[in-house]
């Protein structure tokens, strides 16, 4: 299981990941098609590494059913069995949130007057 970074690096990451992966400079010259599909590429790669890290964060984490009821009692004790549930679906959640707005970005990049 790897550590799951803050918020904020979280951003960081993808956002970096995202400027090195693809194309940064935009000149005056380019057709207004070329600059929707510039940015339609950056938007469509960061939400895909979103749900890719968020996916990894979600699937490294056990399942309740899947784990042998003393480690499930122990997680119970020390960690509300709930407040884990919770917090996956949170995370869940806000995955799915991502890919939402990214596909509405991306409708208003394509057709946008």
């Amino acid at each position: 299981m790897t550590v799951v970074p803050s918020g904020k690096d979280l951003i960081d990451i993808i956002l970096s990941r995202t400027q090195r992966q693809t194309p940064t400079v935009v000149h005056k010259g380019y057709a207004i098609n070329r600059l929707r599909q510039f940015y339609m590429r950056k938007v469509k790669y960061t939400q895909t590494n979103f749900h890719d890290k968020l996916s990894a964060i979600i699937d490294e984490f056990p399942r309740l059913d899947d784990i042998h009821p003393f480690y499930g009692d122990l997680l119970n004790v020390l960690y509300n069995k709930d407040h884990y549930k919770l917090a996956l679906g949170q995370i869940n959640t806000a995955r799915n949130l991502i890919s939402k707005i990214a596909n509405d970005y991306v409708k208003l990049l394509k057709y946008g007057d």
